[in-house]
């Protein structure tokens, strides 16, 4: 077969080279308008994302720029060109029909500023539910807020794409802290996450917010309540008496026979920096005497079954009239 227009050999009735000069290959818009977000710097593709300019241009050039239907595209690529701001080369190559076709040209990028919908609700203080951390009978650890918080702030800035997932605000309070949640979803998520890694408490509350097109609006209040108990701590679960070795996952050994146990209901005998160091001054089988490190007298008291020799410094917790030595391997561990 040969090309009704020019005469050559082509499997087409109109070559490709022929069919370039009368239809248009490529069609490329002058300019391309882009929209970030003046506040958090994302760009909005299909929907609001952080990644960078560049990104956004390829985005919105595979939305914007058409091809012939019989042209098979092999590359396509973009640059800025010199040092003009928005002012962007493309290079098209493939083949139109049988012919190798490549088209070249330039386009402008204009960047518009708008706050986007996230940062816009944000702003309004928008939100959906409040996580309430507390700690039972004592005050939350920096340590232990420090952790929480990270947690929060890495379930949210994970969820990106969610125009809710948000910190409208951060309230410290002398009893905890109260964290404003845009998605309710994401505090509920969060919310799981803190009871299952810290062992927490979760109770919820719910109230109306007011009406919006006929129907209710509510918010939704977590409380996450911290156990009483740390790591460190003694404590007495049943007949046990223990140190709490790890107070998220409820693990503890107790302090006599040195074997490890899960807590059920532990109450705190001491706190970890009520312990007090004193001296052993004498062992028996069952009992060993050592130094009050209070009244600085002799007194006696059931002996773990641990290795003490007279003069081995160990810890004493104090709770009402009971007297527990812990072998000092348990604690400096």
């Amino acid at each position: 077969m040969k090309c009704a227009s020019c005469g050559r050999e082509s499997e087409y009735s109109v070559c490709g080279r022929c069919l370039a000069e009368k239809v248009k290959v490529v069609e490329i818009p002058s300019v391309i308008e882009i929209l970030a977000c003046s506040r958090c710097g994302r760009y909005k593709l299909d929907k609001w994302r952080r990644v960078g300019l560049s990104d956004a241009v390829s985005h919105n050039l595979s939305k914007t720029v058409s091809f012939h239907e019989d042209f098979w595209i092999e590359s396509v690529e973009f640059h800025p060109v010199g040092d003009e701001i928005g002012r962007y080369r493309i290079e098209v190559s493939g083949k139109l029909r049988d012919y190798a076709y490549s088209h070249s040209d330039s386009f402008e990028v204009r960047v518009k500023k708008i706050a986007c919908k996230k940062c816009s609700m944000q702003a309004g203080g928008y939100y959906e539910a409040v996580i309430q951390i507390r700690a039972d009978k004592r005050e939350i650890s920096d340590n232990e807020l420090e952790s929480i918080l990270g947690l929060i702030y890495r379930e949210t800035e994970r969820e990106d794409t969610n125009p809710k997932a948000f910190i409208s605000k951060l309230v410290e309070k002398k009893e905890g802290v109260d964290v404003y949640i845009g998605d309710k979803k994401l505090a509920q998520k969060i919310t799981r996450q803190l009871t299952k890694i810290f062992g927490a408490e979760l109770k919820e509350s719910i109230s109306i917010a007011g009406r919006e097109d006929g129907r209710d609006l509510y918010r939704f209040t977590y409380l996450v309540r911290l156990p009483h108990y740390q790591k460190g701590d003694v404590v007495k679960d049943g007949e046990a008496i223990a140190l709490v070795l790890n107070a998220e996952k409820k693990k503890a050994v107790d302090v006599y026979s040195g074997k490890g146990i899960n807590l059920k209901s532990p109450s705190v005998i001491a706190k970890r920096d009520r312990l007090k160091t004193t001296y052993v001054l004498n062992v028996d089988r069952d009992v060993m005497e050592i130094l009050d490190p209070e009244s600085y007298e002799s007194i006696s008291v059931k002996k773990p079954d641990f290795d003490f020799q007279p003069g081995d410094a160990v810890y004493v917790a104090k709770g009402g009239d009971d007297v527990v030595v812990i072998h000092r391997s348990l604690v400096d561990k």
